[in-house]
């Protein structure tokens, strides 16, 4: 038995509750939202065919895990709007287990999902932690599609930043703070290079020095062939500044650049 706050209960539902087998899919059977208390948080894990979310509060309770159906969950989540403190106990009762959560008179009571199977979600996250050093992740582009992003916009419920981090063949590990730890299966990426074609599409800010447009981010080959980019658009009266692609850390104001040779040549991006 543990006492929480309503609005703490409340969110950590409400961050995984997007992931959830859809009515259409065949495994309705694990379409729950599983509570797993231990001495130190109570977890609240959602399942679906591709992503695996845990999100966790602290309590200080005792050890239990109870799957509970998404319309008792539901159930739940609604009685928790006009509640402040709850008291949080597992109990078993005629041979099933059933979650109650009291506040005052008020109470409810949720029956957990006996037809449910035990969901490893730790030995999953496990694999998730082990791979983040894995060669195979490094520098791999993140593949999401609109469905996919959809189901983690609830991780930064509070503001948490939600960070999307490749494991190459085992998935994307999505983190929201300190207590939001998840797990999307990969994409097969077969596309191009992330950005690319995309250089002149960009680069579309002219300004005019001296008679001549010049372009942000373009470049550039004086008469001595050395090439210049322009870093950025000059502001009123300042003079255009070039930075050299050739040797690092030279910046020159354009005048010197133009001194010895008068021009400057547009080279294809």
């Amino acid at each position: 038995m543990f006492t929480i706050k309503a609005r703490n209960l409340a969110a950590t539902l409400d961050r995984v509750a997007p992931h959830r087998y859809q009515a259409d899919d065949d495994a309705h059977d694990l379409d729950v939202l599983v509570l797993d208390c231990t001495p130190g948080h109570l977890h609240a894990v959602g399942c679906s065919d591709r992503t695996l979310a845990v999100a966790r509060t602290s309590v200080t309770g005792d050890v239990w895990t109870a799957p509970v159906g998404y319309d008792d969950a539901a159930a739940l989540r609604g009685w928790l709007e006009s509640s402040e403190t709850v008291t949080v106990e597992h109990v078993t009762s005629g041979g099933h287990q059933q979650l109650r959560f009291t506040e005052g008179p008020a109470q409810i009571t949720v029956p957990a999902a006996s037809h449910i199977g035990r969901l490893p979600w730790r030995a999953l996250l496990r694999l998730v932690l082990d791979a983040r050093d894995h060669p195979l992740a490094v520098g791999r582009p993140v593949q999401l599609n609109a469905d996919d992003l959809a189901l983690w916009g609830n991780a930064g419920v509070d503001g948490e930043a939600i960070e999307f981090r490749s494991l190459g063949p085992v998935g994307t590990m999505v983190t929201a703070g300190p207590d939001f730890l998840g797990l999307q299966t990969p994409h097969t990426w077969d596309g191009p290079t992330p950005g690319e074609g995309w250089a002149s599409s960009l680069r579309t800010r002219l300004f005019l020095f001296a008679g001549a447009f010049l372009e942000v981010g373009a470049r550039y080959a004086d008469a001595a062939g050395m090439t210049w980019v322009v870093p950025a658009r000059p502001g009123p009266g300042e003079e255009p500044t070039l930075v050299s692609a050739d040797y690092a850390a030279v910046t020159l104001p354009i005048s010197q650049v133009l001194a010895g040779g008068k021009f400057l040549v547009r080279l294809p991006d």
